[in-house]
């Protein structure tokens, strides 16, 4: 959108009210920029900036209602600049010129596309209906097809009595009367408004329908669809890109209707043609793609590409969290357990259909997160399985106890059995491609029997923690293992904590590296220290300590990690990563301050806000994600969650230099177009007089290994030049290293000497 929260803001009534739901007119007006919010939700807004910004901030592509659906409302050329919001249709052809055994196939054809992936329906949408010169067979035909239930029927004719016949005898199906042009659009146009329908609009060119579409304006239609089909398919894909851009680029919402491609017009009956063509105009840009007709063979690849064209790219693909009977499972079989996260659903339930053992899947809310991601992340852990429980009611559901966990985080059965102690938790495979023999041959049956009969009896259990209670930093220090020094040739450096220098956070002591978490499983101080050494070695200045989520014993693992590395590389300086805030609480009280001030990582601005009120009360630095909970859309987006954390912590007493902001660093592989947004945002802090920081190597995530380095060593290059004053990288990348001290040159961090990159 042209219109910028700021600009929205100029003409805001600056009251604060909160009646709009946003806690200040900022907030209001950033929301209304990236139109989560009309307008017209704040009820002090005058009617001169309503009226003016009504139509600033409309996108410039109208939203057209098909049915059930919504196509149109686009706002953006590419899905990786904005979401695309409305996923375009399919349909498939009934003609007059087709015998009766055709048409009946073809209609049985239809009826049996239609499955479930990911949680969406997928199915023929539409079905067009097109006039080869029987007005009255073509008047059944049209009945036919709209007897098809969920279908949207597609009116094609030229012919203003046929389409006025046709129209009136399936209105109630609210079809969409396809052929006006330049010769017929008066009266077709009559029809479809009487009607209340949408108008397909053609032309024998761009020019000619932008004529035609100007003058059904002026008469005051503009429930319309623009039919770009052309008769080449070189001119019909230019006609559906110039249609777009002109609306969303030029600002021309002459040309701002969605669009409809007829494939069966361009291929000949060509099957093959028409699927590859098919899959072109899905990307660009078809509405609602015409086919001959689609069977599975043609649906699967096209459905499945539709659906990654048009999820969100901020929001990962995932499953509605419940109970999923895999091979007419029932009460009585037994449980595997796992995330949302589609891929992961799909490969899970996919090998379990393979195994042909009756099998509930139990698919949990993890954000959209794969397993071990989410486990790190505090997303999937005891205490979120608990409460899946608890919602879903799932003791009183299913009578079998036997609990499957991913294998990847076995670590979790002992916390899981300890807050669902009836259950008998059972350590899956690690790949999913392993579930088939685990389960044929009866492993899970053996180790849920095992576990039952290993359980320790009620009485003598000892009673939990409270959760709430004050930490006994006293006995967590008491419990841990003894801290030994060994040399490992590398000594920490004290470093000026005025120094302009860019700061460099290690992030290889981290929970998803099996060998650290194995470390970390039977605090085994060797992996550890390794690593350690290694990244002092490189010229880390503080190394990130990620425990995971740590339930059962975070505040002991923090405290052993704090002390072991301190203790070991002369009180090295570190970022404490963890969803366990008591356990960086008591990560905090063993930390020696001397090289610089433990790191809190990390908060945002909205579930884990909190972190900032911890890293407040014990005079710490808090990485602060510029996001709630998702990732910000835009850089308004990002400047409002930004503000609202530095609000927070320098009402609690915090330096604003005490917060560094990070804009979170986007995978260039799917999102390439954000890459100067982030870019922007760090020179938004740097312009504020903000720190900032991030995971800078995210943007590389998923391009081959040689390409990586080169990939982060330049980002990071050009964030430094745009303001970035840390990272979170691997300081054992050579060639990053080598940039970061050659831009401290260029920026005048660091005095110039010929040996600087030695130092």
């Amino acid at each position: 959108m042209a219109v910028k929260g700021l600009d929205i803001f100029k003409l805001s009534p600056k009251k604060n009210c909160k009646e709009c739901g946003s806690p200040t007119c900022m907030a209001f007006c950033m929301k209304v920029a990236q139109g989560a919010v009309p307008i017209t939700k704040c009820p002090y807004m005058s009617e001169e900036a309503v009226a003016l910004l009504s139509e600033a901030t409309a996108p410039p592509m109208k939203t057209i209602e098909v049915g059930t659906h919504k196509l149109g409302g686009e706002t953006v050329m590419m899905r990786h600049e904005k979401t695309l919001v409305n996923r375009n249709l399919f349909a498939a052809t009934l003609a007059t010129d087709m015998d009766d055994a055709a048409i009946d196939a073809r209609i049985e054809g239809i009826k049996k596309v239609d499955y479930e992936r990911i949680g969406e329906r997928e199915m023929v949408e539409c079905v067009f209906v097109h006039d080869a010169g029987d007005s009255a067979k073509f008047v059944e035909l049209c009945k036919k097809a709209a007897a098809l239930p969920d279908r949207t029927v597609i009116i094609d004719t030229k012919d203003v009595d046929t389409a006025k016949a046709a129209v009136e005898a399936i209105k109630d199906n609210k079809p969409i009367l396809n052929g006006a042009n330049k010769d017929n659009f008066a009266a077709m146009s009559e029809i479809a408004k009487a009607a209340g329908l949408v108008l397909g609009v053609s032309g024998k060119d761009l020019s000619e329908l932008h004529d035609t579409v100007a003058e059904l304006e002026k008469a005051g239609n503009k429930n319309l669809i623009l039919d770009v089909t052309a008769p080449t398919i070189k001119e019909t894909f230019a006609n559906a890109v110039l249609v777009r851009r002109t609306a969303i680029k030029d600002g021309d919402r002459t040309f701002g209707y969605p669009s409809i491609v007829n494939l069966g017009v361009l291929c000949d009956h060509d099957e093959h043609l028409e699927t590859a063509l098919a899959s072109m105009f899905v990307v660009k840009y078809g509405s609602i793609i015409v086919m001959d007709k689609i069977g599975y063979a043609e649906a699967l690849p096209l459905y499945g590409l539709r659906q990654n064209i048009f999820t969100d790219p901020q929001k990962p693909m995932k499953v509605a969290p419940g109970i999923y009977p895999i091979n007419g499972a029932g009460p009585d079989d037994p449980c595997a357990l796992t995330v949302d996260f589609a891929l992961t659903y799909f490969l899970v339930s996919g090998e379990l259909e393979r195994s042909k053992i009756p099998v509930n899947l139990l698919i949990t809310d993890a954000s959209g997160m794969s397993v071990l991601t989410a486990w790190a992340a505090g997303k999937f852990s005891s205490t979120s399985v608990k409460k899946f429980f608890d919602e879903f009611d799932i003791a009183s559901k299913i009578n079998n106890r036997t609990l499957i966990i991913p294998g990847k985080v076995a670590v979790m059965k002992g916390e899981i059995q300890d807050k669902l102690p009836e259950w008998n938790v059972v350590v899956g495979t690690r790949e999913a491609v392993e579930l088939v023999k685990f389960l044929r041959d009866g492993e899970h049956i053996k180790a849920a029997e095992a576990a039952a009969a290993s359980k320790t009896p009620a009485a003598e259990k000892k009673e939990a923690a409270d959760a709430n209670a004050p930490l006994d930093f006293e006995k967590i220090a008491a419990s841990i293992p003894a801290i030994e020094v060994v040399d490992m040739g590398v000594t920490y450096k004290q470093r000026d904590p005025e120094s302009p220098k860019f700061v460099t956070i290690g992030e290889r002591i981290h929970c998803i590296s099996p060998v650290i978490r194995e470390a970390m499983n039977t605090m085994n101080p060797e992996p550890i220290l390794k690593r350690a050494a290694e990244q002092i070695k490189a010229g880390a200045t503080y190394l990130d300590v990620n425990i995971g989520p740590a339930e059962s014993n975070g505040p002991e693992l923090m405290t052993w990690a704090v002390k072991l590395l301190q203790e070991n590389f002369n009180n090295v300086p570190l970022a404490l990563d963890t969803a366990n805030k008591r356990a960086i609480e008591a990560g905090i009280k063993v930390y020696n301050r001397t090289n610089g001030k433990p790191i809190v990582n990390s908060a945002d601005a909205g579930s884990r806000i909190s972190y900032i009120d911890l890293a407040a009360a014990n005079d710490a630095i808090c990485i602060a994600l510029c996001s709630a909970d998702g990732i910000a859309k835009d850089n308004d987006e990002r400047m409002m969650h930004c503000h609202h954390m530095l609000e927070r912590g320098m009402s609690l007493g915090m330096e604003a230099t005490d917060l560094w902001f990070d804009p979170l660093f986007l995978v260039v592989k799917g999102m390439q177009d954000k890459q100067m947004d982030v870019l922007n945002a760090i020179k938004l802090f740097s312009d504020e007089g903000l720190k900032s920081t991030g995971g800078l190597s995210n943007n590389s995530n998923g391009a081959p290994k040689n390409v990586r380095p080169i990939m982060d060593s330049a980002l990071v290059a050009m964030a430094m030049m745009q303001g970035l004053t840390s990272a979170i990288v691997n300081p054992n990348d050579l060639r990053l290293m080598e940039t970061i001290k050659s831009c401290d040159i260029f920026k005048n961090n660091e005095l110039y000497s010929d040996s600087y990159l030695d130092a």
